[in-house]
């Protein structure tokens, strides 16, 4: 268990939940109404591709903090190509099924808020503030979506991201299993179709091969550094091109997970 979600109110009052999730949820009220089990998204059906057409959602940062030696980003979310009405944010992590969070509405500005302002009935808007903290390369994704489940936008959040430079060239690696079991790797910057030479290493196992960048000039890779009779490593990734030479290495197993 890597962590926990912490539902806060304006009163303040403090309900743990069990699940493997690193966001705090900031708002008036953090319960779902009822909704068809169809409004959750499945977990093969996540990400921008899956949006509605014309619909982003994308997120700014507010705010850090430190609390017990970790660092605790603030965000808020804001959608486009969106009408104004019901949605539900919902939430998906490394390790975790997604989870429907809270009722979500738009303001004018298309922030996400879980109360719009009334004036007439002295209600204030209610923004949706996301606090996260986790681990590096550590993905949070949330998807906001309508009651008839026809109306999606996702946004990925990266807080601490692992990542190289090397010239023109850069990588990022994602976590996409507990513990680095799962890790997905993309290169950008490289020449289009360039060909390229590839070292993984993974304690005492190691490859070679040949690949190929694409037509952009990226390259992607899925990682599973998981040595049988090992608990514990470390992960060994480097690409080799004209363009330049960049790799990485990272941790696996117990203890390769901290807290940023």
């Amino acid at each position: 268990m890597r962590g926990i979600v912490v539902i806060l109110t304006r009163a303040m009052n403090i309900r743990p939940v069990p699940y493997m999730i690193r966001v705090l949820m900031l708002a008036a009220f953090l319960s779902v109404a009822e909704c068809p089990a169809q409004t959750v998204p499945s977990r093969d059906r996540w990400g921008e591709k899956f949006n509605s057409p014309g619909a982003k959602l994308t997120y700014k940062e507010i705010g850090r903090t430190t609390i017990q030696g970790g660092t605790v980003i603030t965000y808020n979310l804001f959608a486009s190509g969106l009408p104004d009405q019901h949605y539900v944010l919902c939430i998906l992590n490394v390790g975790s099924d997604p989870k429907a969070v809270t009722d979500a509405y738009l303001n004018h500005d298309g922030k996400v808020v879980n109360v719009l302002a009334d004036p007439d009935h002295h209600i204030a808007e209610d923004p949706i503030n996301a606090k996260v903290f986790g681990g590096r390369g550590e993905p949070i994704q949330f998807a906001l979506i309508s009651d008839d489940d026809h109306l999606r936008a996702f946004a990925e959040i990266i807080p601490f991201p692992l990542e190289e430079t090397a010239g023109p060239c850069h990588l990022s690696a994602i976590e996409t299993g507990p513990y680095y079991f799962g890790v997905f790797i993309r290169i950008i910057g490289l020449q289009p179709e360039e060909d390229l030479s590839i070292e993984q290493q993974s304690e005492n196992e190691t490859g070679q091969q040949k690949g190929k960048a694409d037509a952009q000039g990226s390259y992607n890779a899925a990682l599973f550094p998981f040595v049988k009779g090992k608990r514990s490593g470390k992960a060994r990734f480097v690409v080799t091109a004209k363009s330049c030479k960049i790799g990485i290495e990272f941790p696996w197993g117990e203890g390769s997970y901290q807290y940023q």
